[in-house]
């Protein structure tokens, strides 16, 4: 059986920092074990831009996989030659676009013609026209934009809805990261549960472990202007939908309580939609002001030491497809406070503390628990570090072939 994967989104993180999101951080880590298997003839592709396709060539090769790219004919080899592609030079012009769309009609006939399954990791299904086309499988992270549109930015759901839209019910074959994101699938596209795949993340064990050095920890807070003393730590987009007023009011009714004086609020993130009356309020507000550290994006090498130097990891979103970002916070010892609904119960179990994420008092509580009980912060700790083995990416790669094998089984 030959597999092609379409990992486009790798290259696009590449050319724009603010790419290398979760499904950033999920295709790179996922299609890295699928290459490096040897019981699979399996290559990878981008029908993106030439530009973005040419810097996930560039990607996979700086990884010794160069030999595992959908080999270009000579007409495709061609246009990237008169593109001139890099990261420097634009590819906005008219000319760069209509070679672009020139090279993907070109690689997806030929990937029509030559595979036998096809699967997209982000990008929309392409339609494939040959008597004998692949099977078609897609990843859907999530379909929270169809479900709670209210979340998002306007205009961000007509974008989304085409991406889930490409792939037919009755016809293809889904992979997704939790039950709670199949049920949500099978439910709004009435679609045969027998067709989607189950797949849970993982956080790489390369970059998310405990730091015990101190002294790092301490450079990491400089280099990121933290305050010494304790925090508290969120690492997401900055939208509505991670409920982060919610966590602005209980921080600032933790302020209040004896012996916080010390406290700060660190959030990592880009920011997002939404949110301009809450980052008003704290920029308003005496008590949170010089408490709430937003630090931007940063680089995962320092991930590891600031989830580690933080006194308790807060994340009650009011939806997520998974939750990658606890996942992380317990592999690198550091308890979780999160919410008991949607994916994130099956993520954080009984390893963290989940609350209503609408209920201010349950959140306070939690807050105040770890940060008054050390046997019960420590205990936390220990829970979350046995709760992330049972997540790896090799794991997740075994049930990706699995999944594949279903598939064409079942085609």
């Amino acid at each position: 059986m030959k597999i092609v994967i379409d990992v486009g989104v790798i290259g696009l993180a590449q050319l724009f920092e603010t790419a290398r999101t979760g499904i950033y951080r999920v295709i790179s880590n996922l299609s890295l074990e699928l290459l490096a298997r040897d019981d699979l003839d399996l290559t990878f592709s981008s029908l993106s831009s030439l530009q973005v396709n040419q810097l996930t060539d560039l990607y996979f090769a700086e990884k010794n996989f160069a030999a595992k790219s959908f080999p270009r004919n000579w007409f495709e080899k061609s246009l990237i030659t008169l593109a001139g592609c890099d990261r420097q030079t634009s590819q906005e012009h008219i000319a760069a676009k209509i070679l672009s769309k020139l090279y993907r009609t070109s690689l997806s006939h030929r990937i029509g013609v030559e595979a036998d399954l096809f699967h997209s990791h982000y990008s929309a299904l392409p339609c494939f026209r040959s008597r004998q086309a692949p099977v078609r499988m897609m990843t859907i992270y999530d379909i929270i934009p169809l479900i709670h549109p209210e979340y998002f930015a306007d205009g961000f759901v007509e974008e989304f809805r085409p991406i889930v839209e490409s792939f037919s019910p009755q016809d293809d074959f889904l992979f997704t990261i939790s039950e709670c994101t199949k049920n949500d699938i099978c439910s709004y596209f009435a679609m045969d549960p027998e067709r989607v795949f189950v797949t849970p993340l993982a956080a790489s064990s390369n970059l998310y472990y405990p730091v015990l050095d101190r002294e790092l920890i301490a450079e990491v807070k400089q280099r990121f202007h933290i305050p010494d003393g304790r925090y508290f730590l969120t690492l997401a987009t900055v939208e509505k939908r991670k409920n982060l007023k919610m966590s602005m009011d209980c921080f600032r009714e933790i302020l209040k309580e004896p012996g916080c004086e010390d406290l700060s609020f660190v959030l990592v993130g880009t920011r997002g939609w939404k949110v301009k009356e809450l980052l008003k309020e704290i920029d308003n507000d005496p008590i949170l002001q010089n408490r709430v550290i937003f630090t931007g994006f940063i680089p995962d090498q320092y991930l590891s030491a600031l989830y580690s130097g933080a006194e308790a990891f807060l994340y009650p979103s009011l939806y997520e497809g998974f939750g990658l970002p606890p996942l992380e916070a317990m592999q690198c010892g550091l308890p979780v406070i999160a919410s008991n609904t949607s994916s994130l119960p099956e993520v954080v179990g009984d390893a963290g503390i989940l609350v209503n994420p609408r209920d201010n008092e349950q959140i306070c509580q939690a807050m105040m628990t770890l940060l008054e009980n050390r046997e019960v912060r420590d205990e936390y700790a220990r829970k979350g570090l046995a709760r992330a083995e049972k997540f790896s990416w090799r794991r997740c790669a075994e049930q990706t072939v699995s999944g594949y094998q279903r598939a064409w089984n079942g085609r």
